[in-house]
């Protein structure tokens, strides 16, 4: 027979039992969250507090303690004693046992515990949350506790890792750890946990006499079958109602996952589509990239060649946008470049392509093009558009540029070959005088083959020691004698022949090779110069500059050096520029001929009267000497405008107080002409070619004899 009675009292204490336990465990976590909550919040309006009265002495002491790498210089920081006694002031009255602060290093800066400063928090779970912006908080019980009116025992500490800012919004500067004694809350939480509990506990067992008599009354009810069949199907009914309840529910949260799920879809395809967009487009410009317009032309091309017609490729690149960069700022130069990207659309039907291959190259693709007169029309029509200044940033700024063309089939059957004829083009277009677009030819390759050989040849020439100089006399017209010479650079081939140096000298001043090849011309020439002293006492060697190498840096030290190392006096050499290298970069230019000329060097002016005609730099430049062009010399006895030029440069010079030497003189008239005007030295074929070496010392052992030729009477 079921004992509904003893059942139902073994039951019941024990659930009295679990239900107490429960309750007061329950009560006590409630307790202790709310405990946790609100000393999180006193201590985080705390924090708030003392960031804003003490920022004065905070910042300052974060950036002294910045400088104090060890923990016993942060416990000597000079404003510690008074942060320390502010931060008491702050918290008197309050449940706060120890404040500490660090920096966003982890380091302990302060501490209220002075031991403690210097210490390493830079792994603590509490300091990294803080240090992202979270506030966290952990309650711990302390056998003993250093707290600031000394140390305490058996006490219940809650701890607070705050972030600290200026304002909200603000940066994190700063991590705080606050300790509030609770024990006092928890002594008193326990206190009322347990009248809770017996509370719960005496009216439960009031509810279980109660319902002892019930249950002892109802235990002959049950016994009775109509009683238990009714009783079973309102049990059955309820559960069935908790079943759809709980149906209903699922149903419900499986509709929401379902939400959910399908929002992530839709963020996960327009993330997908943002990373397809990046890799193919240009983060700057916004313009396709070079792997997207490869895979265009390719395209364009295949059209191409099913509807036989042609495809136009257009390689443009701005001109000097190095000198924006370098006076602006990169920060101007990246919008010229967006302003510039604008501007291309403009000029562009819908089925063209402009995209950015990096710095300030741009490709244009004219897919579906008839012939070379459209890509011509549109190249027109983009320099037209760049001639006119753009705007950046409060300032009107050029965007000339210069464009390659090559076309679909003629000059390429792939992305590739276009694109690097386009590009060979372009460059033809900046040799042509910027500003202008030119079509590719096969040429041009040959031109550019030519260009790249003759550099790869004139470094190994360089590394093997295969050039030399030559010296080509340089005679004083009053006596007749030898005084000097100018060194020249040859380039000997295996088979005798010499390479033209109009030929290398460029492509060396492009390449940036004339700058070793013109320090080994300056070497050379100051030891053979040294040498030959014995023969000739006070002859001069001049040697030539190019653009390129006197905007060296180090052309000082680089001269300085010569002349120590082959010991040849400084007014022994000559350095001869041309009039252009001179107006630019006036400054700079002034200080180093003055450096020059102090150190006794000799300048002269190289083919004087065929640059900008200005007369400034005369007055301005520590100049010695001019040397006349040899256009003027030519024709000197035949043409009277040559022979006037010549005549007031000489008269110019003798008032400036400036010697005279005419280039280029090859005939007895031009040497009668010359010496007639006073000219101080000529140079020519008439007196002797450029040699080498060995030749000319052996006319200088032979200038020993009688002169060489007679003045003039």
């Amino acid at each position: 027979m079921f004992r509904l009675l003893r059942y139902f009292s073994l039951t019941s204490l024990v659930s009295i039992a679990l239900v107490g336990a429960a309750l007061g465990y329950l009560y006590r976590e409630i307790a202790v969250r709310s405990l946790v909550a609100m000393g999180e919040s006193n201590n985080r309006a705390l924090t708030t507090v003392l960031a804003n009265s003490m920022w004065p002495r905070l910042m300052p002491y974060l950036a002294a303690a910045e400088r104090m790498p060890t923990p016993e210089a942060l416990r000597q920081h000079p404003d510690r004693a008074g942060f320390a006694a502010a931060l008491v002031e702050h918290v008197k009255g309050l449940s706060v046992a120890k404040v500490k602060v660090y920096d966003l290093q982890g380091r302990t800066v302060f501490s209220s515990e002075a031991k403690q400063i210097g210490e390493d928090k830079s792994g603590n779970a509490g300091f990294v949350g803080a240090r992202e912006g979270r506030v966290l908080s952990e309650l711990t019980h302390r056998n003993q506790f250093s707290a600031f009116e000394g140390v305490v025992e058996h006490r219940d500490m809650l701890s607070t890792y705050i972030p600290v800012r200026q304002a909200p919004g603000e940066p994190i500067v700063a991590v705080f750890e606050v300790y509030d004694d609770v024990t006092p809350f928890l002594a008193h939480i326990t206190s009322t946990q347990q009248q809770v509990v017996l509370g719960v506990v005496g009216l439960l067992l009031l509810l279980y006499g109660a319902l002892f008599f019930i249950v002892r009354h109802a235990d002959g009810v049950i016994r009775r079958q109509h009683a238990e069949r009714e009783q079973a199907q309102a049990e059955l009914k309820e559960a069935n109602e908790l079943l759809e309840r709980r149906v209903a529910e699922r149903t419900m949260e499986l509709g929401r996952a379902n939400e959910e799920l399908e929002a992530e879809i839709v963020e996960r395809r327009l993330a997908d589509q943002r990373v397809v967009h990046m890799a193919h487009h240009d983060a700057l410009t916004g313009l396709p990239n070079r792997s997207l317009m490869t895979d265009r032309v390719e395209q364009a091309i295949a059209h191409a060649a099913r509807a036989h017609n042609r495809v136009a490729l257009l390689f443009l690149d701005l001109d000097r946008f190095k000198n924006i960069n370098d006076s602006l700022g990169h920060g101007i130069g990246d919008q010229l470049l967006q302003a510039v990207a604008a501007r291309l659309k403009t000029c562009l039907r819908a089925e063209d392509t402009a995209a950015r291959l990096g710095g300030d190259e741009f490709i244009i693709s004219l897919p579906g093009v008839s012939d070379g007169a459209e890509p011509a029309r549109v190249a027109q029509r983009i320099l037209a558009e760049l001639a006119r200044p753009l705007e950046v940033a409060g300032q009107h700024l050029p965007a000339a540029a210069s464009i390659g063309i090559s076309l679909y089939p003629e000059d390429g059957d792939n992305a590739q070959t276009l694109l690097r004829n386009a590009d060979t083009a372009m460059y033809h277009a900046k040799e042509s005088g910027r500003g202008n677009y030119q079509f590719f030819s096969p040429q041009m390759n040959e031109r550019v083959s030519h260009r790249l050989s003759t550099e790869t040849a004139m470094r190994r020439a360089l590394e093997q020691d295969e050039f030399v100089l030559h010296y080509q006399p340089l005679i004083d017209l009053a006596s007749g004698r030898v005084v000097g010479a100018e060194a020249l650079l040859r380039w000997p081939q295996p088979d005798q022949r010499l390479v033209s140096p109009a030929d290398f000298i460029p492509v060396a001043e492009d390449t940036g090779l004339i700058v070793p090849l013109g320090e080994w011309v300056l070497r050379q020439a100051c030891v053979q110069a040294k040498a030959w002293q014995a023969q000739l006492p006070g002859l001069r060697i001049a040697v030539n500059l190019s653009p390129r190498q006197f905007r060296q840096k180090h052309l000082v030290s680089t001269v300085a050096q010569a002349l120590r190392d082959s010991g040849l006096a400084p007014h022994l050499l000559e350095l001869e520029l041309t009039e252009g290298m001179l107006l630019h970069h006036a400054d700079d230019t002034v200080q180093t001929l003055t450096q020059l000329g102090a150190m006794g060097v000799h300048l002269a002016i190289d083919d004087f009267g065929t640059g900008y005609s200005s007369l400034a730099y005369l007055k301005r430049f520590p100049i010695h000497s001019l040397k006349i062009d040899r256009s003027f010399i030519k024709d000197l006895h035949a043409d009277k405008d040559d022979a006037a030029i010549v005549t007031a440069i000489v008269a110019m010079a003798r008032g400036l107080e400036l010697r005279v030497v005419a280039e280029g003189v090859e005939t007895e008239q031009q040497q009668g002409f010359l010496q007639a005007l006073s000219c101080d030295m000529a140079q020519g074929f008439h007196f002797g070619r450029p040699m080498p070496a060995a030749d000319f010392t052996a006319r200088l052992v032979s200038e020993l004899a009688p002169t060489l030729i007679a003045p003039t009477p």
